[in-house]
């Protein structure tokens, strides 16, 4: 076999990766996995690399970022040496994206005014593939910048990007993007609160994207359309899509999507008051959360769930839960700091790269200078991560602060640490013990009442302040008379340098630390970086010390409460769940055990079958001879019913005098057989009914149906087929039977 012929199987594999990127990662990563062996074993380094450009793209699809950019980093020196324009707009714009997803958004957008450059220069320049175009690319990375600024919260430069994408998409039927631009329009539409615009776009986006076979993004344009049918107050089509999406997701999904996706599923269901199922769905996306070790999201999402179950007085799951929020807190914040060296050992890389091909490096000693920074960095962050596991190991506040002291004390020259426990209902800031000049001292609570303060200043912005120069840089926050206050208060020496780092725990400040020197100019850019993250775990551990104490306490005085309100909640579970009158189920829990049935049937592929009875002629019986005959009459009818023995079934009252019964893996000639010896059961209870037209005794009209459920049919759909066939029984003359299969 020549190498002629080999490069041409190499060809056709990667061209089916390339047409499968967007819609089967899976297959991709396999095409260009065998593009990459057949390169290998020939030396074919343009094959190679494209393989694993292609992969990058589908490892980032399934949430494997790190992969993903080891392929790039293989890749990317290769095509900027041999030139290929959209290559290299490939690659910067996938950087960009993956970037974006790791929170750096400054680097992200770095990486699309490359890849937007780059992009102009494709229709004149070297391209490996003959189908990419300039107007294609350059429509992409700004849907992508809108994507930034989406996540940035400012909307309306988010629009002003989507819509610049989009009117150069739309010139060639959206095929550029295969409608990528319609739904993130749509997207940008719903978070400006113009619900109608968004779901006219999320059709027309998934019916550009059916047609060219884009399903990768089908998951979100069905939340899309739920959220918009949501806010539309059309829940019909809300529960339906959100059904469709999370099925999607199930199949393939970036895990975040995945999670947000069900935490919105979750705000719809609490929104429609269906508690239960909303629960089960954010414990869903804890699960998903931590399946997909997604540590940020499961701290948040246990969090929710603490707080929940807090309220419904179920203090041991409030308990679990709130655990499960600091074992994650704790490893979200080592996972900040793996993903700072990760971050900085790529960002060594990128600069590697640009060094090689144009010598930036040595032309540009400001860049110099941050590499050497960088380096520094990567040398230094493992002390941060040693450090947060002392101080989150321990919950006592005093020795939280002198591990921080300490600890900090190793790398920077202060004279005054401190920190505040923020008392919001009071306005007050309580200190621990302060550490002046190597002493400990106590400290007056402040009032943020009173008189500015940096304290105050730094408690009102949520944001960190730094001085190096006090006597030039003070009236930024406060008065003169109020910094000469804070000079007595906290010791009577100068200070030139103060830094005042809020404590922030889950978005709410619980704190201030504050470190002040005499020296000018004490803080350096490393000084800063490394207090700050050494203020998350100060943040997490003080708040799990205080948390600590207050369940602990909390516990013990509503442990004998809890017992009782646990008692309650099986009365009032009972209640709720069962027909006072009659005893059995009632249509509330005969509405959630179909839609569980439902599920199973479909996950199973099996039948059930459904019968609706109504008491013929009930109307004319308690009109006649009273209410009291008539519930007695509805009871011993209810009985019949809930004691037949004939197999697993479900039974309940519908309303009125009609009852249903569930029968799960049934056919309809089982039902029929059911409801005959219902019907035979009733006759042997005899109950007279002098003002029926057809009987002088109670008889039942029964309509059936059996199905075989599916994503295609809906529970109210079925229902409203057995109670056309009740309708049938009765127009045939009542006390029969009518059944039909779905």
């Amino acid at each position: 076999m020549n190498d002629g012929y080999v490069r041409r199987e190499i060809k056709v594999l990667l061209e089916k990766a390339n047409s499968l990127k967007n819609s089967d990662s899976q297959r991709t990563i396999e095409f260009s996995n065998d593009a990459l062996h057949l390169s290998e074993k020939i030396g074919y380094t343009l094959g190679e690399k494209v393989a694993n450009l292609y992969m990058a793209y589908s490892y980032y699809s399934i949430g494997n970022d790190e992969k993903a950019l080891e392929l790039i980093f293989a890749s990317l020196h290769y095509f900027i040496e041999e030139g290929f324009c959209d290559l290299i707009w490939l690659e910067y714009n996938l950087l960009g994206i993956i970037f974006s997803e790791l929170g750096d958004i400054e680097k992200s957008m770095s990486f699309y005014d490359k890849a937007q450059i780059i992009a102009k220069e494709i229709d004149l320049g070297k391209r490996y593939d003959n189908k990419a175009t300039s107007k294609k690319s350059i429509m992409l990375t700004l849907n992508n910048i809108a994507e930034n600024y989406k996540l940035l919260n400012e909307y309306k430069e988010a629009l002003s990007y989507s819509e610049r994408a989009y009117d150069i998409d739309s010139l060639s039927d959206y095929s550029l993007s295969s409608g990528v631009t319609i739904l993130s329009l749509g997207e940008i539409y719903y978070l400006l609160e113009e619900y109608e615009k968004a779901n006219i776009l999320s059709y027309k986006a998934l019916k550009y994207m059916k047609r060219y076979n884009y399903t990768i993004a089908d998951a979100d344009i069905y939340k899309l359309l739920a959220q918009t049918s949501w806010k539309k107050g059309d829940y019909a089509k809300a529960d339906e899509y959100f059904y469709i999406a999370i099925n999607l997701n199930e199949k393939e999904s970036i895990p975040s999507y995945k999670i947000d996706a069900l935490l919105s599923y979750y705000e719809y269901m609490m929104e429609r008051k269906r508690i239960k199922k909303a629960i089960g769905i954010l414990i869903n996306a804890c699960n998903v959360s931590i399946e997909y070790k997604q540590h940020e999201k499961v701290s948040e999402i246990s969090m929710m769930l603490s707080i929940f179950y807090e309220k419904s007085g179920e203090y041991e799951s409030s308990f679990r839960y709130m655990k499960l929020h600091y074992k994650y807190e704790k490893k979200h914040l080592e996972d900040y700091n793996k993903n700072i060296i990760q971050s900085l050992n790529m960002k060594k890389k990128m600069l590697e790269i640009e060094k090689e091909n144009n010598r930036i490096i040595e032309k540009n000693e400001n860049l110099k200078i941050e590499s050497q920074s960088l380096q520094m960095l990567v040398e230094k962050i493992s002390i941060i991560s040693e450090l947060g596991q002392k101080i989150t190991s321990t919950l006592n506040e005093h020795s939280i602060l002198d591990i921080l002291y300490s600890s900090i004390k190793n790398f920077m020259d202060f004279s005054y640490f401190c920190i505040g426990l923020y008392d919001e209902n009071n306005s007050m800031i309580n200190y621990l013990d302060a550490i002046i000049n190597g002493k400990k001292e106590n400290i007056p609570a402040l009032s943020l009442l009173s008189k500015p303060s940096f304290t105050k200043k730094c408690i009102e912005s949520s944001e960190l302040i730094i001085i190096n120069d006090v006597s030039k840089e003070f009236p930024k926050y406060i008065n003169e008379g109020a910094f000469n206050n804070q000079l007595k208060l906290n010791y009577n020496a100068e200070i030139n340098s103060l830094m005042f780092c809020p404590l922030i725990v889950n978005a709410k400040i619980i704190g201030v630390m504050s470190i002040q020197s005499k020296g000018k100019n004490a803080f350096t850019p490393y000084h800063i970086e490394m207090v700050k993250a050494l203020s998350s775990y100060a943040a997490i551990a003080i708040n799990n010390s205080i948390k600590s104490m207050e369940l602990e306490a909390e516990v013990k005085k509503t442990k004998e409460i809890q017992i009782e309100l646990e008692k309650l909640n099986k009365v009032l579970l009972s209640l709720s769940e069962n027909d006072s009158l009659t005893g059995i189920s009632n249509r509330r829990k005969f509405d959630i055990y179909i839609n569980d049935v439902w599920e199973r049937s479909i996950r199973e592929r099996n039948s059930l079958a459904l019968l609706i009875i109504d008491i013929d002629y009930f109307k004319e019986y308690n009109d006649n001879l009273g209410h009291l005959e008539g519930d007695n009459c509805l009871a011993r009818v209810a009985s019949i019913l809930a004691n037949l023995n004939n197999g697993p079934y479900f039974v309940a009252r519908f309303g009125g005098d009609e009852f249903v019964i569930l029968l799960p893996e049934s056919s309809i000639d089982y039902a029929i057989k059911f409801g005959e010896n219902l019907r035979s059961k009733l006759k042997k209870l005899n109950i007279r009914h002098e003002f029926s037209e057809i009987s002088d005794r109670i008889t039942l009209s029964i309509g059936i149906s059996s199905v075989f459920p599916n994503e295609n049919i809906t529970i109210n759909e079925f229902i409203r087929k057995v109670d056309n066939e009740l309708y049938i029984a009765k127009r045939n003359g009542r006390n029969g039977i009518s059944a039909d299969v779905y």
